[in-house]
C-alpha cells in the first residue's frame, strides 16, 4: 500500500463508469510518504470475515510456491481458515496488488497482477469434497474461468448449495446474455454502484438511478440484490422489500476491503436469519470498521463486537 500527494484528482464527465482519475505527471519519479504490506483479496477477505463471523470458513484459491504464499497461508490459518483447497503452482509467483492511496482520503487505485489465481482450477471431483450450505464466489480470472464458473453452479445446483456471489471485472465483460442462466440461481448477488451500471448496461438499461439499478437487476433473477455507494452507504432487495442505509458514522482511514467486509458480513447475517434491514445493518458495522484500519482484514469484528454495537444508539460524527 503506497502512499502519496503527488497526484491530481481528474473529473471525468465523458465516462459514467470512470467518473474521476487519478493522474501523474508523465516520466516523473513519484515520492511516497508510506508503504505498508498487508493481506487481501476478495476470497481472502470474504474467508477471513466469515470465520470471524463465527463461520466453519474455508477457501479455494491459488498461490505460488514461495515466501508470499507461505505468508498467506499463514494468514489463512491464523484467522482459522481451512486451506486444504488451496492450490499451489511451482511455476508461477503468488498473486499481489499495488495500491496507491491518495493524499489522506480513504480511496485508492488498485493495480492487481493476479498470477497463480489465474492458474486456479475448479474441478467437480474438487467440489464434491466440500460439505457446505453455502458458498460466497468472488472475481475469477484466467484461461479457465469459465469452466470453474460452470462448475461451481452445477455442483451448487446438484447439491442445493445456496450461492452468493459478488461479480468480477472478467464476468461482467460479458454481460447479462452470458450472465443471465448463473444469476437466475444467485441467492445474494452483491455489486458496487458502477458494477450495478455496467450490469444493466449489457442489458440495454443505461441509468445511474439505484432504484432503477435495483429493480433492473432483481428482474434478472436473484434472490438478494445489494448495491453498495462507498461512504454513502448501501441499499439492498429482496422480493417483499428494499432498504437503504447510509454508511456505519466511523472516520475511515482506508477503504481497501470495506466491500468484501460488507458483503461477507451481510450474507453471514442472512444466513443467520436475521431480517434483511438488519443484515444490512450488519454489513455496513463491518464494513465501517474495517476502512476504520489499514488493511483489508485488520479491522473485522466478530459476531460478539457487532451485537454489541447494535445494542447502542447509532454514532455520529
Amino acid at each position: 500500500m503506497f502512499y502519496t500527494e503527488e497526484a491530481v484528482l481528474i473529473k471525468n464527465h465523458r465516462d459514467p463508469l470512470k467518473q474521476q482519475l487519478l493522474g501523474f505527471e508523465f516520466g516523473a519519479k513519484i515520492i511516497g510518504e508510506k508503504v505498508l504490506f498487508t493481506y487481501g483479496g476478495g476470497g481472502a477477505n470474504t474467508a477471513a470475515c466469515f470465520a470471524k463471523l463465527g463461520l466453519k470458513a474455508g477457501i479455494i484459491t491459488a498461490i505460488g510456491a514461495d515466501d508470499n504464499g507461505r505468508r498467506i497461508v499463514k494468514n489463512f490459518l491464523d484467522h482459522r481458515v481451512d486451506v486444504k483447497n488451496v492450490q499451489t503452482y511451482k511455476s508461477v509467483p503468488s498473486g499481489l496488488s499495488f495500491i496507491v492511496n491518495f493524499k489522506n482520503t480513504d480511496e485508492h487505485v488498485i493495480f492487481t497482477y493476479r498470477s497463480a489465481n489465474d492458474h486456479l482450477l475448479i474441478s467437480q471431483s474438487d467440489l464434491n469434497k466440500i460439505q457446505t450450505r453455502w458458498l460466497f464466489l468472488t472475481a475469477l480470472s484466467g484461461k479457465s474461468w469459465k469452466s470453474n464458473l460452470k462448475n461451481i453452479f452445477q455442483f451448487a445446483q446438484k447439491n442445493k448449495v445456496k450461492l452468493a456471489w459478488n461479480i468480477g471485472a472478467s464476468q461482467l465483460k460479458l454481460g447479462y446474455r452470458f450472465l443471465k442462466p448463473y444469476l437466475k440461481q444467485t441467492a445474494v448477488l452483491i455489486l458496487n454502484k458502477d458494477e450495478a451500471t455496467e450490469l444493466a448496461l449489457s442489458y440495454g438499461k443505461k441509468t445511474q438511478d439505484v432504484s432503477q439499478l435495483l429493480l433492473i437487476i432483481k428482474f434478472m433473477g436473484p434472490k438478494i440484490v445489494a448495491i453498495t455507494e462507498g461512504k454513502f452507504g448501501a441499499t439492498v432487495c429482496s422480493d417483499d422489500e428494499v432498504c437503504f442505509e447510509k454508511d456505519w458514522p466511523i472516520k475511515a482511514k482506508n477503504s481497501t476491503g470495506a466491500g468484501d467486509a460488507f458483503g461477507s458480513a451481510f450474507v453471514v447475517a442472512i444466513i443467520n436469519g436475521q431480517t434483511l434491514s438488519r443484515a444490512l445493518t450488519i454489513g455496513l458495522i463491518q464494513s465501517g470498521y474495517v476502512v476504520s484500519k489499514i488493511g483489508a482484514q485488520k479491522g473485522l469484528l466478530t459476531w460478539q463486537q457487532i451485537n454489541h454495537i447494535l445494542k447502542n444508539p447509532r454514532p455520529k460524527i
